[in-house]
């Protein structure tokens, strides 16, 4: 799959499967017309692990969210410091996040999978679709019904209002969310429904990483909001900007990935959102284009991305409520201890659970 960039006076932009001519948006152009509107190929370099601290570039869309809708900063909520944990099994920190050959290489290797796999079916869609004025007036340009007044009349009616509508942007939000990916990470160290659930039933371990050195690799993090009501909001602020957003020079937040049923609100969760990039990788702000991979997942083949952070961003161990105390822990104080990592503060779970 060729890549091509453009730049431009709003900062580098990426070529995504269209662009733009005279107001007129071409799919899949050839490699003649990207050439004569100023894009060049290039070959994106292995996704690395970033160790500089350069200013992050600016999300120019979620930017123009918070100055047109100020509000929706009380929605759209980033962490750019504290901790953050990641519930997971002895096994996956072993074999994979501090797997040996990650452990070489200087990173924590995490795994973003489709949203599409998560435990919330209704993951990516809880946003309502169609619910601006522009989409509305959009969907009328194509769809429209012919109804009879009672003075015998026909007219045309936007579709906007018929099942056909619902229909259509229900299955425009179950397409969209198979592009969607996300790491989760819980605001809470040691919570027992989250030891159930992703620990474990209590045998596993939560880690506890820095937000600031997650940000500096380029990734979004934000907190997931469970009210609907907030949603509902949040969606009319998206699409409502829709006609007048800027041109994206970054990959920004996915907004549709932050919303989840109120039934989850226990996990308390925020997470990294990304979004697959024409080409089947997907960008960071720090330009760095990770490869979609394989792999099988709840019993299915499933897509992921690897994510890399560094090894200092590890500063807490929470072990389960189910592991035997001391073992446990002094197994995990020998193995960081040996791999150079005793940096790490090591905490039992206090849930009263066996």
């Amino acid at each position: 799959m060729n890549h091509y960039y453009k730049d431009t006076p709003q900062g580098r932009i990426f070529y995504a499967g269209f662009i733009n001519v005279k107001d007129q948006q071409i799919i899949n152009p050839t490699e003649e017309m990207l050439n004569e509107d100023g894009w060049i190929k290039f070959v994106p370099p292995p996704p690395s692990l970033y160790n500089d601290n350069d200013p992050i570039p600016e999300d120019t869309r979620l930017k123009h969210l918070f100055e047109k809708y100020p509000d929706s900063k009380n929605i759209v909520r980033l962490i750019n410091e504290g901790l953050v944990y990641h519930y997971t099994t002895w096994e996956t920190l072993f074999k994979g996040i501090l797997s040996s050959e990650n452990l070489n290489n200087r990173k924590a290797v995490l795994r973003a999978y489709s949203v599409n796999y998560m435990n919330d079916v209704s993951e990516g869609l809880i946003i309502p679709r169609g619910l601006s004025d522009f989409e509305e007036r959009k969907i009328a340009e194509k769809y429209y019904q012919i109804i009879e007044t009672k003075e015998g009349e026909k007219i045309k009616v936007p579709a906007t209002r018929s099942a056909f509508r619902k229909n259509l942007f229900e299955r425009s939000a179950h397409q969209a969310k198979q592009h969607y990916f996300s790491v989760s990470f819980s605001k809470v160290s040691d919570s027992l429904p989250m030891w159930n659930n992703y620990g474990h039933n209590g045998h596993g371990l939560s880690i506890g990483f820095d937000a600031k050195a997650i940000v500096n690799q380029g990734y979004n993090l934000v907190e997931c909001i469970y009210d609907n009501e907030l949603s509902n909001k949040l969606a009319e602020y998206i699409y409502n900007s829709i006609h007048d957003k800027p041109e994206t020079t970054y990959q920004t937040i996915e907004l549709n990935t932050i919303a989840k049923n109120p039934h989850f609100e226990y996990e308390k969760e925020c997470r990294i959102p990304l979004r697959e990039h024409y080409g089947k990788c997907c960008i960071t702000k720090r330009d760095q284009f990770f490869p979609i991979k394989y792999d099988i997942k709840r019993g299915v083949i499933s897509p992921f991305v690897d994510i890399f952070i560094p090894l200092e961003a590890i500063r807490e161990i929470w072990i389960g409520p189910t592991n035997e105390s001391n073992l446990a822990k002094d197994s995990l104080n020998s193995w960081l201890d040996s791999i150079g990592m005793n940096w790490i503060k090591i905490k039992k779970s206090s849930a009263p659970f066996r």
